[in-house]
Formats: C-alpha cells, structure tokens, sequence
C-alpha cells in the first residue's frame, strides 16, 4: 500500500509561484471535433512538424484548485497558473492525454517531444470558470478526475450541465476520483470500496455519457484489493501522490505524479518535469 499522503485541500493537493511577465498564450486550434468521439475524452491537434519518440519519463502534474484565497498553498492563483502554461508552451512541451500516456506506460508508444499530462483533481467550480477556457486558449489537453458526489453542491462545485459542456468540447478528459473521496484503504469492507469506484462510474456513464477508465485516488491511497475492483470496474490506469514522473512499464494501477501548488516556483516547476527524484517540499 501506498504512504497516504495529506493535503490542504478536501479534495486532496497541497503546497507560490514565482510571479514573472507572462506572454500572450498561443490560441487553441480552430479545428472541429470529431462528432463521433465518445464524450468526456480530450482530443489534441498538433502541426504535422512536431516530433514523435519514446521519452525516458513523463510527468503528470497534479493540480487542485484556482483562486485567491490567501495562506492555502494548494490553491494556485490563475496568474501563477498562466506563467507555468507559458513555461511550458515557450519550452517546446506537448501536453498529452489520458490515452496517450496509458499507451506509453502499456506499449512504449511514442509521444510528442518534451511531453507533460496537466491533471487536476475534484471537481472544483473553477475547474469550468478558469481551467477549462484557459487551456483551450492554450490548446492544452488536460484531465479533470471528478468526485461525483460532490457535483451540485452549493460550494464551489460545479453542475452537471457545466460538465456535461465539457465533456462534448473534447477539450478534457473526465475521469474518476470516486463517489466520495475517502481513503479507500481505511473502508471496512470490499462492498464499501465497490461502491466508491463503480457507483463513480455509473455517475459518469449516466450523467455525461462517459465509459469512464481512468482513476485518481483519493489521498494517493489504495491496497490490492481496490486494485482488483479497480480491474473488475474496467478501469484501466490509476494515478496516485506519490512523487515522481511514469515510464514505459510502470505498473498502471500505481503511476506518480508531481504535485503543483503556488508555492512552487518556476525552477522546481522546471525540476518536476524533468527528474524522478526531486526536492519534495
């Protein structure tokens, strides 16, 4: 089982950023979505110059929510989370989806140079008032991991119409962070833990459509036996709190990620997409 991991946040993140000139982002393409695409699946359209390879590493950066709440170091404000979009867009990185990384983690699939999956957890309203036109300006693919219970709750969560416009833009992946995120080690029975993972799915499959795959869990926690529901729900890859970046033979139901928040400045932004091992804090 994995270290559990504490947070600032409900939901799960907490540790900003370096306050720099931030350039105008380079606009999403004008390109339609394919309408046969499922929905609550993103789709990128790069320039046929970029290049494909098999990288050594990947990150996928763990973000929580956007705001200006003061003396929370989870909650990034929109500015800091602009100049780290900047950052990547100047330094040549490509965002990459869901499937993309699962198909390099399971194949050794090639990716885009300099890749980097953006993730941010628990459904928080500027998840859709901030996040999500952000990154289409950016033409940034993106992944929301929701918990759907929480979805139309009168605090700072959003609506199922919000995310339902979401899920048809291709712009982000919806995915699981279960019903309501618990610790999932801590739940007495298997039924209980059944219940967060597949009652989660079936949210997502009958609100947006979704035939949900991917997971992030709660508190980076889980044991073997959620990783069994996990296989038995059809989920297929699951990210955790643990630091570190993924790799081609990482073990799916056990991928890292690098946690985000606005006390990182842009070096250890820099340090976190390019190293396994990394100052922590």
């Amino acid at each position: 089982m994995l270290a559990l991991s504490a947070f600032a946040l409900t939901g799960c993140g907490g540790q900003g950023g370096e306050k720099t000139a931030s350039s105008q982002p380079v606009a999403a393409s004008s390109q339609a979505a394919d309408p046969n695409l499922k929905p609550g699946a993103a789709v990128v359209h790069r320039p046929a110059d970029v290049k494909y390879s098999v990288p050594e590493g990947v990150s996928v950066l763990m973000y929580h929510m956007i705001g200006d709440e003061q003396g929370n170091a989870a909650i990034m404000t929109e500015a800091n989370l602009r100049i780290q979009m900047n950052y990547l867009r100047d330094h040549g990185y490509h965002p990459i989806t869901m499937q993309e990384l699962y198909d390099y983690v399971t194949k050794g699939a090639p990716l885009p140079e300099k890749p980097v999956c953006i993730t941010f957890d628990d459904g928080y309203l500027d998840s859709y008032t901030i996040v999500y036109p952000l990154m289409k300006e950016y033409g940034f693919p993106w992944t929301l991991f929701l918990i759907t219970d929480d979805v139309g709750k009168p605090y700072n969560r959003m609506t199922w119409d919000q995310l339902k416009e979401m899920a048809n833009s291709h712009a982000v992946t919806i995915a699981s962070h279960t019903l309501s995120h618990p610790k999932l080690h801590n739940l007495a029975t298997r039924a209980e833990k059944e219940k967060e993972i597949v009652d989660a799915n079936k949210a997502l499959k009958y609100q947006l459509g979704i035939d949900n795959v991917w997971l992030a869990y709660p508190y980076g926690d889980y044991d073997d036996e959620v990783i069994d529901i996990c296989k038995k729900a059809g989920i297929k890859m699951a990210v955790t709190t643990d630091a570190g970046r993924v790799h081609v033979g990482s073990f799916p139901y056990d991928l890292k990620r690098a946690y985000i928040g606005n006390d990182i400045s842009l070096a250890r932004f820099s340090e976190r997409l390019n190293k396994d091992n990394y100052t922590p804090v």
